[in-house]
């Protein structure tokens, strides 16, 4: 059944009052989004009907109604049309404005959202040059990394998706950069406003800032990390980096060393230079075994290097390090709150598997076989089945089960005298499964898990996430960025260079 909202679609496209649509042709018309004339398949079409179908499918998309616009397309055939991209107008300039607005909102991740869509839908086709031809084949040949990223991030991998990312997604950036710079040039005030548009700040801005509520900075280089690591661990006999230890045996699962960062910044007046001295937590035996894979900058993933214990970006000083395929360390770290809810995560079971755990602990602490069996059956009438139980589900249950079995008189009967004794064994083994967890040991467990090799050094940065988004997630998106800013240099250099000296002649 079609909601009453698609009827009135489908009833405006079969009537084919294409002037209804005057206002939304003229806005995009007018607009200097981008040069590329992506109506020319649209303007050959005769048919006021199609027309009309292809417009609501472009205003659909303007106001991000996918939703709306998947269940268009799949209608097509109903009303008579068979889809072609290439037919909607705007389509570019459309995705150009979602993307700057997306940066100007800090809505970061809906690009995500909104790329990934149209390259479902095939959005970005579009008829290529010979230059634009040659580009992708070079990109390809010389680029594995990015292909790699973008098929992690969007899946299937069109020579149009690679054209957009690095050719059409960073002519947005030169619009909003760029030309707004060029208007404050003619301003008056020009003189307050020059450190707001300070181009060179951008190839920074991916190396410290927030995103999804967590805070990200790059460090530094993967190849300092390692030196300084060995250095460090030069001095100990015993440790496997040294050539000398006699016994490898001897050598230290876990270390700490410090590290001197300097990060330089532009705080509007010039660059300058941020120092700070972070302690680190390693696991030996993860840098070991995947230090080439950390060193290779041919290699597309995101190892886990370390946890930061002083010096973190958070409030309590602590954050986690991985390497990139572009050789730095990058940290994340979340606010107080929010870490705290991470580690809630790491250990917190569902239904089944607690009460599994449970009864192995009350088997051990020798509670009989009856009174653990009717403290089971009823965890299992009264607990939900999605219901995640954590540490702070401790008091809940015990309580629970305390006034379970105050109420039975059997049990008042054979165990009255045992019965606190009792209590007390179930509140140890409620503890022992449900103890509050330290960042620290969350750590050294999936360090432990990769010296077992039951998760990849790779895999940890996934292991992390706070509302549906992980320190992968931030790693591969902040990848993708990186390009967009490195071909907007690449591009635009001879503009952004006369600009500058524009800029500095003030």
């Amino acid at each position: 059944m079609l909601s009453e909202q698609f009827q009135g679609l489908i009833k405006t496209i079969r009537t084919g009052d294409v002037s209804q649509f005057k206002y939304f042709i003229t806005d995009f018309r007018e607009m200097a989004f981008l040069d590329i004339p992506d109506s020319i398949e649209f303007e050959k079409i005769e048919d006021s009907r199609e027309k009309s179908y292809y417009l609501t499918l472009s205003i659909l998309l303007s106001e991000i109604k996918f939703e709306a616009f998947s269940l268009l397309v799949n209608y097509s055939d109903k009303i008579g049309f068979f889809i072609d991209p290439k037919k909607i107008p705007f389509r570019f300039k459309i995705i150009a404005r979602l993307h700057l607005d997306g940066i100007q909102k800090g809505l970061t991740g809906r690009i995500f959202d909104i790329i990934r869509f149209f390259n479902e839908y095939n959005l970005f086709e579009k008829d290529f040059s010979n230059k634009e031809l040659d580009l992708i084949e070079e990109i390809k040949r010389n680029d594995k990394t990015l292909i790699e990223n973008l098929a992690d991030l969007f899946g299937n991998v069109s020579d149009s998706l690679i054209l957009y990312s690095c050719r059409i997604m960073p002519y947005d950036l030169y619009l909003l950069y760029v030309e707004r710079a060029k208007m404050f040039l003619k301003d008056d005030n020009y003189s307050k406003l020059r450190g707001r548009f300070n181009i060179s700040g951008l190839k920074r801005w991916t190396d410290w800032y927030s995103m999804y509520g967590l805070s990200v900075k790059n460090l530094g280089s993967v190849e300092q990390f390692i030196n300084i690591l060995q250095k460090d661990i030069l001095s100990i006999t015993d440790h496997p980096f040294n050539e000398n230890k006699k016994d490898s045996n001897e050598s230290k699962k876990f270390i700490e060393f410090n590290l001197l960062y300097r990060t330089p910044f532009y705080d509007v007046v010039a660059n300058r230079e941020y120092r700070e001295i972070k302690r680190h937590f390693i696991s030996l035996e993860n840098i070991l075994k995947n230090k080439d894979q950390i060193l290779n900058k041919d290699n597309y993933s995101f190892c886990s290097l370390s946890m930061v214990l002083v010096g973190g970006l958070g409030p309590e000083g602590l954050g986690f390090t991985y390497s990139t395929p572009r050789g730095e360390v990058i940290e994340i770290c979340s606010d107080q709150k929010e870490t705290e809810a991470i580690i809630i995560q790491f250990k917190q079971y569902l239904k089944r598997k607690f009460i599994g755990k449970l009864d192995e602990e009350l088997l051990n602490l020798d509670i009989n076989a009856d009174i653990r069996g009717k403290i089971t059956h009823y965890l299992s009438e009264i607990l939900k089945p999605k219901i995640l139980i954590n540490y702070y589900s401790k008091d809940y249950i015990l309580r629970k089960i305390k006034l379970f079995l105050y109420r039975i008189d059997e049990f008042n009967q054979k165990y009255k005298s045992k019965l606190e004794d009792v209590v007390m064994k179930i509140n140890k083994a409620l503890s022992l499964i449900l103890r509050k967890i330290k960042l620290k040991d969350q750590f050294i467990t999936r360090m432990n898990l990769v010296d077992e090799g039951k998760v990849k050094s790779e895999d940890i940065a996934k292991l992390t996430s706070l509302r549906g988004k992980s320190h992968y997630d931030i790693l591969r998106e902040r990848f993708f960025f990186q390009n967009e800013i490195l071909w907007f240099f690449k591009d635009y250099k001879v503009e952004i260079e006369e600009l500058e000296k524009k800029f500095s002649a003030f």
